[in-house]
C-alpha cells in the first residue's frame, strides 16, 4: 500500500510540475483536432441544406393546394418556423462538438498561461529575497571587515604582498609592506562580467565579449561612452534592463537578465555604472589586458508589486 501511495504522489508531483506543458499540448493538440471537426461537419452541410430545402419545398406545395387541404398561411409560418429550428439544431449537432473542443482547447492554453504566470511571479519574489539577503550580507561584511574583505569575498581575488622602500623625514630608508589584490579570473557577482576576448570554454560555452580589443584605451574609450549613452537612455527611457547592457558589450544574454537591470527615481542609485569597487584596472591596465565588469543593478525591475504580495 505504502508503494501504491509513493508511485502516485510521484505521479501527482510530476503532473503538477509539467502541467503548463500538458495544457499547452493538449490546446495545441485540441485546436487543430477542433479545425479538422469542422472541416469534415463542413462537408455534411449540403445534407442539411437539402432537408431543409425539400421541406420547404413541401410547405410551398401543400400551400398551393390550401383550399384541398384546408391548409391556410398561418399553418405554412408555423411549419417554416418549425423547420428552421430544426435546421438550426442540425448545425448545431454538426458543428457543436468541433466548437466545444475549440473552446476546451482555448481553456487549455489560458490556463497554462495563467500557471505560467504565478510561477514566474513566485520566482522573482524569491528572486527578490535572495537578491536583498545578499545584499544585507555585504553590508555587514562591509561594517565588520571593511571594503577591501569584501571585494576581496565578492570576487574571490588573490591577495599579494608587496615591499616597497620609503625614506621619512628623517632620510632613514625603510621597508614597507603592503597588500594588493588581483583577479585571478574567477567572478564572484552574479551579474560581474569579464571584458576579454571572445572565445570558447571548456564546455564548449562562449565566453569573453564580442566587443574586445587588443588595444586597452580602445576598451577604457568605448566602455565609458557605452556607459555615457545608457545613462542618457536611462533617463529618457526610465527602465533598462541588464540584457539590453549585455547586447551592446557584446556579451551573450542571461535568463536573469530580462528581469533585472535599473529604473530611473526608483530608491536606486539612478545611474548605471560598470565599474567594480576598488578596481584600478581600469586606469592602470596595458594592452592586451582584461576588464572586470560588475553592473550596480537596482534589482527586480518588472512586476514589483506582484513579488512583493507573494512574499507578503
Amino acid at each position: 500500500m505504502k508503494n501504491i501511495k509513493e508511485i502516485f504522489g510521484a505521479v501527482a508531483f510530476t503532473l503538477k510540475k509539467y502541467s503548463p506543458e500538458i495544457l499547452m499540448g493538449a490546446g495545441i493538440i485540441g485546436t487543430v483536432g477542433s479545425a479538422v471537426m469542422a472541416c469534415r461537419a463542413t462537408l455534411k452541410c449540403d445534407e442539411v441544406i437539402d432537408r431543409h430545402d425539400d421541406k420547404m419545398n413541401k410547405v410551398d406545395e401543400c400551400l398551393d393546394r390550401g383550399e384541398e387541404l384546408n391548409y391556410t398561411e398561418q399553418n405554412a409560418k408555423n411549419d417554416r418556423a418549425v423547420i428552421n429550428i430544426q435546421t438550426g439544431l442540425d448545425f448545431v449537432k454538426l458543428y457543436g462538438p468541433s466548437v466545444t473542443l475549440g473552446i476546451a482547447s482555448i481553456g487549455c492554453i489560458l490556463g497554462s498561461f495563467n500557471i505560467m504566470k504565478k510561477r514566474n511571479v513566485a520566482l522573482m519574489a524569491a528572486y527578490k529575497l535572495v537578491e536583498e539577503a545578499f545584499a544585507k550580507y555585504r553590508s555587514r561584511v562591509k561594517n565588520e571587515l571593511g571594503e577591501e574583505k569584501d571585494y576581496h569575498f565578492r570576487y574571490g581575488t588573490d591577495v599579494i604582498e608587496e615591499q616597497e622602500v620609503v625614506t621619512d623625514e628623517s632620510g632613514k630608508e625603510k621597508t614597507v609592506k603592503s597588500q594588493k589584490q588581483s583577479l585571478n579570473g574567477v567572478v564572484g557577482s552574479m551579474y560581474a562580467r569579464v571584458f576579454e576576448e571572445d572565445r570558447p570554454d571548456q564546455n564548449g560555452s562562449w565566453i569573453g565579449s564580442t566587443q574586445w580589443s587588443t588595444v586597452h584605451d580602445y576598451n577604457l574609450n568605448f566602455l565609458m561612452r557605452k556607459e555615457e549613452w545608457f545613462n542618457a537612455r536611462l533617463i529618457s527611457r526610465g527602465v533598462i534592463t541588464l540584457n539590453d547592457v549585455y547586447d551592446e558589450l557584446g556579451f551573450p544574454r542571461t535568463e536573469s537578465g530580462m528581469i533585472v537591470g535599473w529604473k530611473y527615481k526608483n530608491n536606486g542609485d539612478n545611474f548605471i555604472s560598470f565599474r567594480p569597487e576598488n578596481d584600478s584596472s581600469w586606469t592602470f591596465g596595458k594592452d592586451g589586458d582584461a576588464l572586470l565588469l560588475d553592473f550596480n543593478v537596482d534589482g527586480v525591475i518588472f512586476d514589483e508589486n506582484a513579488a512583493r504580495k507573494e512574499r507578503a
